[in-house]
């Protein structure tokens, strides 16, 4: 008998992490063959658009009114977290747009509190800031100069969206059909996208005879980080609470050193390792078991997650 049923989801959301680790090195690429902001969200979403409409067909022509209103709010929240991210992106150094965005995993259990109406456990606050301080060390928190100029306030400010969509698709997703939902979101950040690209960046056309290396990123992007990557978020939240949810994918940050190491974009260094293996030890002290760590009343993850049990059309 499995006495950890969201294991398996746990996992889904670690694969999720190595695609979004290496996404960020291709929203890089893009930017550095000339795309725009705009362009690549554009095209990423649109792809991954293109790419469940066949799949998810059936689930998609039966989408509710409340998953076609909650998928599009989904879908506003994710359009402004790319879009500042990847406008950062171009006015600070990564070591500073990684920190700063990845620090939504300490905003996520008070956003899911304030949406959810439920107090995570300690064992959770504990886990999270064990968290925090491992990424803190991967990306060199201590050695950046962080002096909020432009960049660094727009990852900032991502940072806060990622951890509103998190939250967001917790709530969203517990009664909803995590295919139709992901496909909306998807969908409705791309619509946003156009609008953006149209009324801000209307010099687009001459981007897409850019190098052929932005426009495979981008395609890649919409692929594995875009398609696969929210939808399989959208199921694996069917059965966590948002804050697990928030620890294991701060697990990006690792995947995204570890990519930068291996094609030669920084060197190997400590921080990496010892950064990694405390995020991957706050990961364990939260998935561990089901006792909580001080209180008892107060950490009930599977009374938080009515969904739990029920399983994805193709989990």
């Amino acid at each position: 008998m499995n006495r950890n049923p969201t294991l398996k989801y746990s996992m889904l959301l670690l694969l999720v992490t190595v695609f979004w680790g290496s996404g960020f090195i291709m929203v890089r690429i893009a930017l550095d063959s000339g795309f725009s902001p705009g362009l690549i969200s554009t095209l990423r979403m649109a792809m991954g658009s293109l790419i469940m409409l066949p799949i998810f067909f059936k689930s998609i022509r039966r989408t509710t009114k409340d998953e076609l209103r909650h998928g599009i709010v989904a879908g506003l929240i994710l359009f402004f977290g790319f879009l500042l991210q990847t406008v950062g992106m171009q006015y600070t150094i990564i070591s500073n747009s990684a920190f700063l965005t990845t620090t939504n995993v300490i905003m996520v259990p008070f956003l899911s509190w304030l949406i959810i109406k439920k107090r995570p456990g300690t064992k959770t606050f504990f886990s999270i800031a064990l968290g925090f301080v491992g990424v803190s060390i991967l990306t060199r928190a201590f050695e950046t100069d962080i002096r909020f100029n432009t960049g660094d306030l727009l990852c900032l400010l991502s940072a806060v969206c990622f951890a509103a969509q998190i939250a967001y698709t917790e709530f969203a997703v517990k009664k909803a059909d995590a295919n139709s939902f992901t496909f909306v979101e998807i969908a409705s950040t791309a619509v946003f996208s156009v609008i953006y690209l149209l009324v801000f960046e209307n010099d687009f056309m001459s981007r897409i005879l850019l190098p052929a290396e932005g426009l495979l990123a981008c395609l890649y992007l919409g692929g594995t980080c875009t398609f696969f990557a929210f939808w399989a978020q959208s199921v694996a939240q069917k059965h966590m609470v948002s804050s697990k949810a928030a620890l294991i994918l701060s697990m990006e940050a690792v995947f995204a050193s570890l990519f930068s190491v291996f094609l030669g974009y920084e060197h190997f260094m400590s921080t990496l390792a010892v950064g990694g293996g405390i995020i991957i030890a706050s990961i364990v002290l939260l998935e561990a078991g089901r006792k909580p760590f001080f209180k008892p009343s107060v950490l009930s993850e599977s009374s938080a997650d009515p969904a739990r049990g029920r399983e994805s059309e193709i989990l």
